[in-house]
């Protein structure tokens, strides 16, 4: 024990004979390991506000449908909400569940017209299970509140058909006869939110007033979306209810989004090969710098050898300074990389700058809020070790194999 404390603090001296050198070295390690751990951060917070975003604003973590209503979207494809609700409110973790019809229509202003899909929605049960009432400024209305045969659409279907609030706008649909049917509102409230391709084709009515007009009975629905406490939960929720009710189509937010699954699966295995990429630079960058090192100090090491230190301890005071310089560095590193990702992570990083709006249509913020949780931080610290440790190894061995009389020869 004492030998081994008395190498490292041998090793922590001959770190710093060189102190130039030391500083150049532990200054790339520090870089390197804060530009990758920041980079592993921002992806990490990129692909996770993408998904938290489009659950919250449309998805929740499971939906409910019957089977043909999944395939074709037809009016008639309904559910009764009595039969649904008890199984529902049987799941434990469920924050809360919007009952909604959903039905195509045609949406006409004294200017334009366009398509869309209405959601006939509940407000208060809409409010507690998605965020797109959030998205309305409190200058542009409410989320159908008060007024009479209210309807809220998005900026840009506002734009298309040149509608301002209190605006009157025509929509029509199909009842379940397959008869016209059409209903004068007034635009309530406006929203945006970052998915464009949503906006355009999404406007909400109360379910309360669009019902009468479809042919459809009371107590029923298109769909059920289901809000959990977090993605986790999320999955068993569905899992449970997928084996509640056998014959309808429960589906999580993975299966109902493909490509927000994808993101998903690829944001570890991006930040993996990122994270590889700069540990492999590195691991190069500290083995050149301590291959000079041992080869400097031929004679020295030769010196150790002939006045008795054995090869053992030789190979350990070669692994003690490379550790020394990669924990140090990597630490840094790490403790700056945290300190920012902390900062952006609370104020956001605004790319609004270098992107145009056409990121909008699949559904990315400009704002980045980056985030490291504790697994991937652990995950970094152990990666770091052992990337100093491998890049020891190679030094340490060319130290052994120094010829102890050839090096102190005059």
């Amino acid at each position: 024990m004492k030998i081994t404390l008395m190498l490292m603090r041998l090793s922590w001296k001959n770190i710093w004979r060189n102190k130039f050198r030391s500083i150049l070295i532990l200054s790339a390690i520090a870089i390197g390991l804060f530009a990758g751990t920041f980079t592993v951060a921002f992806i990490a917070g990129w692909g996770r506000a993408t998904i938290e975003t489009e659950i919250c604003n449309q998805l929740s973590h499971t939906q409910i449908h019957t089977p043909d209503f999944s395939y074709n979207y037809d009016i008639n494809s309904y559910f009764l909400e009595d039969r649904i609700a008890p199984v529902v409110d049987s799941v434990t973790h469920l924050n809360s569940v919007s009952y909604r019809l959903k039905l195509y229509g045609v949406l006409a202003s004294a200017s334009n017209t366009v398509g869309t899909f209405v959601h006939a929605i509940d407000p208060e049960e809409e409010k507690a299970t998605t965020t797109i009432y959030q998205y309305i400024p409190d200058s542009l209305g409410t989320f159908l509140e008060k007024d009479k045969l209210p309807i809220v659409i998005s900026q840009r279907t506002a734009k298309k058909l040149n509608a301002r609030l209190k605006t009157k706008v025509v929509l029509s649909l199909q009842d379940v006869n397959g008869d016209m049917q059409s209903v004068a509102f007034r635009v309530g409230g406006i929203f945006k939110t970052n998915n464009s391709m949503f906006d355009e084709s999404t406007i909400f009515v109360r379910k309360s007033d669009i019902l009468p007009y479809t042919g459809l009975p009371e107590g029923v629905a298109h769909e059920a979306a289901i809000l959990a406490s977090n993605v986790s939960t999320g999955k068993e929720i569905t899992k449970a209810l997928g084996k509640a009710l056998p014959d309808m189509d429960v589906q999580g937010w993975n299966e109902l989004q493909p490509a927000l699954r994808l993101i998903h699966a690829w944001t570890d295995l991006i930040n993996v090969i990122i994270l590889s990429i700069f540990l492999v630079a590195l691991s190069f960058g500290i083995v050149n710098t301590m291959l000079m090192a041992v080869l400097e100090r031929t004679k020295e090491l030769g010196v150790l050898a002939c006045i008795g230190m054995n090869k053992r301890n030789i190979f350990k005071m070669v692994m003690f300074e490379t550790l020394c310089l990669t924990v140090v560095g990597s630490g840094i590193g790490i403790l700056l990389a945290s300190w920012v990702i902390g900062y952006t992570g609370e104020h956001g990083i605004d790319l609004g700058f270098m992107l145009n709006a056409n990121y909008e249509r699949f559904g990315f913020s400009s704002v980045v809020y980056p985030i490291l949780e504790t697994r991937a931080f652990l995950e970094i610290i152990a990666l770091v070790v052992i990337t100093g440790i491998i890049s020891a190894i190679y030094p340490a061995r060319k130290a052994l194999k120094i010829n102890s009389w050839e090096a102190t020869k005059c």
